[in-house]
């Protein structure tokens, strides 16, 4: 009977467990959200993603307070150097830079479930939100 029982309760768990994982998009699923987010919060746009997953260790699943947590999916993409003509930007060259970016996914959020912070994620900094690293 305890047999039985743990067997049930080892499912439910490992059930449970498959489900919260698989509601996570991977780095790859979230690029065109990432193109999306881009162009919504800034007005020159990347021309490639360079590496998704900076850190080689999964997406982030990150406590921001004791209320809300958060997905964060670290990349580095390219950003090429602009001008101004007549009050648009305008490709100069193949010149620009790589820049280290974090697309911050937040489920509870109702106004924008997604944004984007600039940087890299620094694990010393902020290690206390850290609840565990998902593949």
């Amino acid at each position: 009977m305890k047999a039985i029982f743990r067997f049930l309760a080892l499912s439910i768990f490992l059930f449970s467990v498959t489900n919260l994982y698989s509601e996570v998009p991977k780095h790859s699923e979230m690029d065109k959200t990432l193109l999306a987010t881009w162009n919504k919060t800034f007005p020159v746009p990347y021309t490639k993603i360079l590496k998704r997953d900076l850190a080689e260790k999964g997406v982030l699943y990150y406590r921001k307070n004791s209320k809300r947590s958060v997905y964060i999916y670290s990349y580095s993409v390219f950003l090429p150097l602009y001008v101004e003509q007549n009050e648009k930007p305008v490709k100069k060259d193949d010149n620009g830079r790589e820049v280290k970016l974090k697309l911050i996914y937040d489920p509870s959020s109702k106004d924008e479930k997604y944004t984007i912070e600039l940087g890299e994620f620094d694990e010393m900094y902020d290690a206390k939100g850290i609840i565990r690293w998902i593949r």
